[in-house]
């Protein structure tokens, strides 16, 4: 069983590479550097306007750190198939989950600690701490998220009469519980409360595993529940074919399709607006890049940051537009339609400026809002209409007629 997870794990890191390498292009990163660098500005000016024994710096440490605390997630790596070929094996299992386990102890433990680091300044400035305090309450988060992801271990077994050990009130209770200690009472006492819970945990699991069935059900979804948020967070980025989407009817947006004109040049228009508004794979992908976009807009100040913000985002969103071309092919009756190649790339052309335009006009509304100085604003203003026309007007149409001539 060691071995199959062995396997299984580096398949899954092969495969979260390959993704990695798509996400952090050189543009995203040396974005990704200044929009950094802007929140280190920020935070650094914030803590220097702050003073000690504030009444509120505790209860914020306290939201911060347990939801931190549930960062990381039980990853399990077991495919659907599993209930039924490893059936025979569910004793050997055991080593298995306790793999995973371990291998999902990586990625969330790295998460406490660069939070925790980031949150050390805004302790010892509030909170007068020193750094043996703050140690102190490190060890703790780090045995706390030792013993979530216990109770997740513990939930994968099956006891009757009994709700999953790793249900939301447990966790969240039992993080709020010890972080409270320890921030209002002392660091030690809540790495002790730590290590009683987790040492609880682990005798319990030690005494009940042999004895008890694996929740095959609950651990399945669980997994593909994990990977789909994974799934989506790349297809921010790049075409992921796990993510599927959904048909919505939204009768509120067909004041929208009645905007464009009854021809016979416009039917491909039409049928894009009416998949784009009635779809959720590129229509959640806009409005998800939006919004994002937005929100880190609205707490970016400076010339260039937003600048550079705003044309990162409109050009994801334009890049990840190109694959809805392509969206129809697969029915018979598109290729039936008396309409050129040509009307059909124009429609979509005009689909693209038209998503574009809405997008930079929002995420320039929001940089005025932020600013409200002459300059960040006029040159995003003419960074997004350069960006936008040169996207929708001469990126797209010859990156689609590319890949039209070498699909032959």
């Amino acid at each position: 069983m060691i071995e199959l997870f062995k396997n299984r794990r580096a398949r899954h890191l092969r495969e979260m590479a390959k993704y990695l390498r798509l996400v952090f292009n050189d543009f995203f990163v040396f974005a990704l550097l200044f929009f950094l660098g802007g929140l280190g500005l920020g935070y650094s000016n914030v803590l220097k306007s702050l003073t000690a024994g504030l009444w509120w710096a505790p209860f914020v440490a306290l939201v911060v750190l347990t939801i931190t605390a549930q960062i990381g997630r039980f990853a399990t790596l077991i495919e659907d198939a599993d209930r039924v070929f490893l059936l025979p094996k569910e004793r050997a299992m055991h080593a298995y989950l306790v793999a995973a386990r371990r291998y999902s102890q990586w990625l969330a433990q790295a998460t406490q600690l660069i939070v925790l680091f980031i949150l050390t300044p805004f302790l010892r400035v509030t909170l007068t701490w020193s750094l043996a305090m703050v140690a102190g309450l490190v060890v703790a988060q780090v045995v706390l998220k030792d013993t979530l992801l216990r109770l997740d271990l513990a939930s994968a077994y099956q006891v009757t009469g009994q709700r999953r050990m790793n249900h939301w009130p447990v966790k969240w209770g039992l993080s709020l519980v010890i972080l409270a200690v320890g921030l209002w009472g002392t660091p030690i006492a809540a790495v002790v409360l730590a290590l009683i819970a987790d040492g609880a945990v682990a005798v319990w699991l030690q005494r009940h595993w042999a004895h008890q069935q694996i929740r095959w059900r609950q651990q399945i979804a669980s997994e593909d529940n994990r990977m789909l948020g994974i799934y989506r967070f790349f297809n921010l980025f790049t075409d992921v074919p796990m993510v599927t989407g959904t048909i919505h009817r939204r009768k509120a947006l067909d004041g929208l399709l009645r905007r464009i004109p009854v021809r016979h040049d416009q039917a491909y228009l039409y049928l894009y607006a009416r998949g784009m508004l009635r779809g959720t794979e590129f229509s959640g992908l806009v409005v998800r890049l939006t919004v994002i976009g937005m929100l880190l807009l609205a707490f970016i100040q400076g010339t260039w940051l937003p600048v550079i913000l705003t044309a990162l985002f409109i050009y994801l969103i334009g890049f990840q537009l190109l694959p809805f071309f392509q969206q129809y092919d697969d029915i018979v009756f598109t290729h039936v339609y008396p309409l050129t190649w040509e009307q059909r790339l124009h429609s979509f052309v005009t689909l693209v400026t038209v998503i574009l335009t809405t997008t930079a006009v929002l995420l320039w509304v929001v940089v005025v809002l932020a600013n409200r100085q002459l300059m960040p604003a006029a040159v995003t203003l003419v960074v997004a209409v350069l960006e936008v026309w040169y996207l929708a007007r001469i990126y797209t149409p010859q990156r689609l007629k590319r890949a039209a001539q070498n699909k032959g």
